[in-house]
């Protein structure tokens, strides 16, 4: 019996179809969300964002960097087209005819990966800054290389993370020479039925049933993510918000890993149209840059080796059923033609011991390791 032709096609095969044709795409899948959006801008190119000021009115994908450069600009996928988890077959087929010829424009140059011993260094160096008190935490952050030609294999990362991580926000984009996937714990900016969220998420362990008690994280831990809290309560109090709710500590599972986290939430009317800036204030948050931030963003800049470029910046849909969900760029990667380049990083006190951060950033870099070596 003649077996019948799907009338259906994935998001996943979708993907690898818009990757093949040089399409400007971005799919993702909301944590506790079980089915994966894909947009499709028609276009080819970019759409510069300079600054945030028109938030509520900007419908797409939304990325920002760490740090704006010509290399990295803040940019937004228009969703020209829009498929929740599958597409009918004329519409995959039209996908299939459609190809674009990119640019690379200006690209950043490619991250060199850290030593062992340079990266145990570089945090030497930091804990020698905050005793000499220029600043009271860092974030510190490298690359690792795996080698090899995922191309093709894309797709099905994306496919991996989603199932892998369902509570984290799992994306993949396609801009001109950006191709990027990750799946982050850290919400940045969330707006949905009239309230703001956002959450102070640092500290770092390897997931246990006893570490799920936060009395029994140390010191150093608890201090990392009280910095992250204290710097959100201080931009939500310049917004003269004061009646926000605020939970208590707990810790969070996230994949392999725990984290300490604290939620905040209010109502967004009491900022009307100050969005755009309460989320530029909040990016980077002591969670990736440090505390004080213009010290600790100075420091960086000098001390690491690489362009974080997407890595710790943040991204996102925005004005998608009239809600923002901004994700901190965390647990990402971005793919070479001959290798994939995973961004790690922690962050440094007083209390750090060079040899435990190392292991952290290995620890973190298993999020995506875990799933990449499911490939082959």
């Amino acid at each position: 019996m003649q077996k019948t032709a799907k009338s259906t096609k994935s998001v996943y095969e979708a993907i690898s179809v818009c990757i093949k044709n040089n399409l400007t795409f971005a799919a993702y899948q909301l944590p506790q969300s079980k089915k994966p959006i894909l947009i499709i801008q028609s276009t080819p190119g970019i759409n510069k964002i300079n600054d945030l000021s028109e938030l509520r009115k900007i419908k797409g994908f939304l990325v920002s960097p760490f740090q704006k450069a010509e290399c990295n600009p803040m940019f937004l996928i228009r969703p020209d087209y829009v498929y929740e988890g599958e597409l009918k077959q004329a519409e995959f087929e039209r996908l299939e005819s459609t190809t674009r010829v990119y640019t690379n424009g200006n690209v950043c140059k490619r991250p060199k990966e850290l030593s062992k011993t340079e990266y145990l260094l570089q945090i030497d160096k930091t804990i020698n800054a905050i005793q000499e008190n220029k600043f009271e935490k860092a974030v510190l952050s490298r690359v690792k290389f795996i080698q090899g030609d995922y191309s093709g294999k894309e797709s099905e990362i994306f496919r991996l993370l989603c199932d892998s991580y369902p509570n984290a926000f799992v994306y993949i984009f396609r801009a001109g020479s950006q191709l990027w996937l990750g799946a982050t714990p850290e919400p940045l900016a969330c707006i949905d039925n009239g309230n703001f969220y956002t959450s102070s998420v640092a500290g770092t362990r390897s997931f246990n049933k006893g570490s799920l008690n936060i009395t029994q994280w140390g010191n150093k831990e608890r201090q990392e993510q009280h910095y992250v809290t204290d710097f959100i309560r201080g931009v939500l109090k310049s917004f003269q918000l004061n009646n926000y709710k605020q939970t208590g500590t707990y810790a969070k599972k996230a994949g392999n890993l725990l984290h300490l986290r604290t939620d905040f939430s209010f109502e967004t009317a009491k900022i009307k149209g100050e969005v755009g800036r309460l989320v530029e204030s909040l990016h980077p948050t002591s969670a990736v840059c440090g505390m004080p931030k213009k010290d600790t963003l100075k420091f960086i800049t000098g001390i690491e080796k690489h362009y974080r470029e997407y890595y710790s910046g943040y991204l996102g849909p925005v004005g998608m059923d009239g809600a923002i969900s901004l994700f901190v760029n965390l647990r990402c990667m971005k793919v070479f033609k001959d290798a994939l380049a995973l961004y790690v990083g922690g962050g440094i006190t007083t209390d750090s011991v060079p040899e435990e951060e190392w292991e952290e950033t290995e620890i973190k870099a298993e999020t995506l390791l875990s799933v990449i070596q499911k490939i082959y």
